[in-house]
């Protein structure tokens, strides 16, 4: 009796042990992106803000500021979780870091000064694909404008992820003191009112000289497409805007389209008078005892109506490099932007 109670024992153990799921091992990301737990809401879509890249002759404080903005307004006005605003993070980790944190779209961006305001460029991307869903351009004069910048990004966010709009709750001050990731208060008002006086990184402000007029044809950026992983190409299109602002009046196409010259007519819209540039990065790895990556990036510049005004192909070892020499020559030729 004993023998048949010890069997009965020992088979309902191994059930009960075969009934208990095993936990899963846990990945250990690298330390560099590494991300704490954090409870998610569910049923909304979960997003990282990154901080705003801004020139190396402006102090960082402004990129975080705008993040913060974005990360308060958009975690204020509802139905999407925020998460805190990561620091250290390089540009070509944010889709790696971003899936680590089980976010569903992240933002990047970058701010160029642009006499007593800015130009704000906001990049939406999805996580599960690496597609960026939202690329737009906005002037800012001050913080209610990059406030409504976040609202249109969060917009944007709901839409994608299929979730219907809340209300949006654009009441109040949308962008009191925060607090960063790294637990620094930084005054979001005071900073970004320091922007838009134009004051430069730890210096005085030097006495205004002419700004270089630009010329009447503006400049629209489309996606830059090719063999390169999608972030890779992300920051390409960023790399590009940044060099054409240089020289003409420059705006994000938010058309996402792999034949610009079938869209052209569809990102120019009203504004006739522009050209559009874009291109294609190759990349090729190249084997052998110091096996390395080249770039070649061919720059196109359309017509409005779709036709091929330039072209020209650059290569580098360094892609940003390449898309830079290819903007530079094509000003150096058409400073009016005449393709």
């Amino acid at each position: 009796m004993r023998r048949h109670l010890a069997v009965v024992v020992l088979f309902a153990g191994a059930l009960l042990l075969a009934a208990t799921p095993k936990p899963l091992a846990t990945p250990t990301p690298n330390a560099v992106l590494s991300a704490p737990a954090t409870p998610l809401a569910t049923n909304q879509p979960v997003i990282v803000v990154y901080p705003f890249e801004a020139p190396t002759d402006l102090d960082s404080r402004y990129g975080t500021s705008i993040a913060q903005i974005y990360s308060q307004v958009i975690s204020q006005t509802g139905g999407v979780t925020v998460l805190a605003i990561p620091s250290g993070i390089k540009r070509v980790d944010y889709q790696k870091y971003a899936h680590v944190l089980h976010a569903d779209y992240y933002i990047s961006g970058y701010i160029e000064p642009i006499g007593q305001g800015a130009a704000i460029v906001t990049q939406v991307v999805d996580v599960s694909t690496e597609i960026s869903v939202y690329s737009t351009t906005t002037q800012v004069t001050d913080v209610q404008a990059v406030a409504s910048a976040a609202l249109n990004a969060r917009t944007v966010i709901l839409e994608a992820a299929g979730v219907i709009r809340p209300d949006l709750n654009t009441s109040g001050s949308p962008a009191p003191e925060s607090t960063s990731s790294s637990g620094t208060s930084v005054p979001i008002s005071n900073v970004l009112t320091d922007l838009f006086k134009g004051k430069a990184k730890g210096k005085a402000t030097p006495a205004p000289t002419p700004t270089p007029l630009k010329p009447a044809r503006g400049m629209i950026i489309a996606r830059v497409t090719g063999n390169a992983q999608p972030a890779v190409l992300s920051i390409a299109t960023d790399e590009l805007y940044r060099a054409m602002n240089a020289h003409y009046a420059t705006v994000m196409s938010s058309v996402v389209s792999n034949d610009v010259s079938k869209s052209a007519d569809t990102m120019c819209g009203k504004n006739r008078n522009n050209t559009i540039a874009s291109g294609v990065l190759t990349v090729t790895h190249v084997g052998g005892f110091r096996a390395h990556d080249t770039y070649s990036y061919t720059l196109n510049v359309y017509a409005c109506f779709g036709a091929v005004l330039y072209t020209d192909t650059e290569s580098n070892n360094d892609y940003s490099r390449a898309i830079k020499d290819a903007v530079e020559k094509y000003a150096s030729e058409h400073a009016e932007n005449n393709g």
